[in-house]
């Protein structure tokens, strides 16, 4: 028997570049979402260092309830969990968050 790897969770090359570029041009975003509990694993501390006092005004979002526990896990307010894992739902979920409160 031989072992071989079929798939390997790896963070993207240009995450840190593309996370500072963000905030140097848009500021502290109103969201974020996670795909993925590895994806919050090699983003969240250079997410925390660009937003610093501000990471409380974030809406967190998840894709599933996976990922919504891995965020909890960090201690994160978990705003909103797509019904399904589908771009609709997600954008659905995401819409409702960010929507101003009516009085």
């Amino acid at each position: 028997m031989e072992s071989i790897t079929v798939y390997q969770k790896i963070p993207h090359p240009g995450i840190q570049v593309n996370l500072n570029s963000y905030y140097s041009e848009q500021g502290v975003p109103a969201s974020i979402t996670f795909f993925s509990p590895s994806g919050l694993a090699y983003s969240l501390k250079h997410i925390q260092e660009l937003s610093g006092d501000d990471i409380g005004r974030i809406k967190f979002a998840a894709i599933g309830p996976t990922t919504a526990r891995a965020l909890a896990a960090q201690g994160l307010p978990v705003s909103c969990t797509a019904e399904s894992p589908t771009p609709r739902a997600l954008a659905a979920s995401v819409r409702t968050v960010l929507q101003p409160q009516r009085c």
